[in-house]
């Protein structure tokens, strides 16, 4: 008889390994099956974790259950499999108007900044090469995952629980209390493919939204940064010679498949007027972000069938998200217990309200 695995995953990007990981420290067993051969959008990502984002500058949606979270999570892996993927830099955002600083400056006194903002710069950092008129503040609690050092590493370790396959929808059979793919037989499958969900026809109803994200590798002459320079997007340090990740774009386009002219330009505008320094680019990368139609993740069960569940739909914020909504899944599908309205299959896009309204 075929031995019975606790869970089935499909896709071995940042989520599928997050989750899987996740299952393992609960003393579940599983099988992760990912086409290897494909690159996934999680390799070119920038790999950020930031508790302030967005253009206004606010704390990150959930901030202090999820960076809680992730501080035990990614450190405890490390530990484990005797790498260095995650890594803790401290955030710089300069000013660019005398508002922006009065404001800040005003809004680090609520105490729920307090984990978050280290200081503020009155004459700027790095006044040789950014400009200091309006100063700039600190941010720590910040940092990158080196994603491909991640997964390589989770792969590596967990090989024999890796099919390297493309994944055959048409070969699952679900049945009561387990599902059965080729010759796997699992308590319960949970997709976490990334934007390869458009071919799933288990969740066709979800509302998916996936954008394109271009990121540059480029090289100053003179400029070292001991933060994460961020201004209308980020300058990433990835070592003392002055390599850094310049990111990122986020596109409704068309031309989904390769970087493109219009992706480099806009980049280039995110460092020009800002870093005054010579930079050759090394690199031009881009991907596509499994997103959705209000930025929040899909996560739960399906409606009909029980044993086949979802884990997309991170975006950008995967890093930040991954470890804590993982724990609340396998909550949902072992415990019974509720998933929080935002990330539920059945919340309603604007449009369905209107088109459930109209009825």
């Amino acid at each position: 008889m075929t031995e019975i695995t606790d869970y089935l995953i499909v896709g071995q990007g940042l989520a599928g390994s997050i989750l899987a990981e996740t299952i393992a420290k609960r003393q579940k067993t599983f099988m992760l099956i990912d086409n290897g051969s494909l690159q996934n959008s999680s390799r070119v990502a920038g790999g950020l974790y930031n508790p302030i984002t967005g253009r206004k500058m606010v704390k990150t949606w959930l901030c202090d259950l999820i960076f809680d979270k992730i501080e035990d999570f990614y450190p405890a892996f490390d530990e484990k499999y005797k790498i260095k993927s995650f890594i803790n830099i401290p955030l710089y955002f300069p000013f660019d108007s005398q508002e922006k600083q009065t404001d800040w400056i005003a809004a680090s006194a609520d105490e729920k900044y307090n984990s978050y903002v280290k200081g503020f710069a009155k004459e700027g950092l790095y006044s040789e090469f950014i400009d200091g008129t309006f100063g700039g503040m600190e941010v720590q609690r910040s940092g990158y995952l080196d994603i491909p050092v991640f997964l390589d590493a989770f792969k590596k370790a967990n090989k024999e629980n890796i099919l390297e396959e493309e994944f055959d929808y048409i070969a699952l059979e679900a049945h009561d209390g387990f599902v059965k793919y080729k010759n796997i037989k699992a308590k319960h499958v949970i997709f976490a493919e990334g934007n390869k969900v458009e071919n799933n026809p288990y969740f066709t109803a979800l509302d998916f939204r996936p954008v394109k994200g271009e990121l540059l590798l480029i090289k100053f002459k003179n400029a070292r940064f001991q933060h994460i320079i961020n201004r209308n997007g980020f300058i990433l340090p990835i070592d003392n010679e002055g390599t850094c990740k310049l990111g990122a774009t986020y596109e409704r386009v068309e031309e989904m498949d390769s970087p493109t002219p219009k992706g480099k330009r806009q980049l280039l505008e995110k460092v020009e007027p800002l870093i005054k320094d010579e930079f050759e680019i090394l690199e031009h990368w881009s991907g596509i972000r499994p997103a959705t139609f209000d930025r929040r993740p899909f996560i739960g069960t399906h409606e009909k069938y029980k044993n086949i569940h979802i884990f997309n739909g991170l975006g950008a914020k995967g890093v930040s998200l991954g470890p804590y909504f993982s724990e609340l899944l396998l909550e949902s599908i072992e415990n019974g217990k509720d998933l929080p309205y935002e990330v539920r299959l059945n919340r309603l896009s604007k449009q369905q309200r209107i088109e459930q309204n109209s009825k």
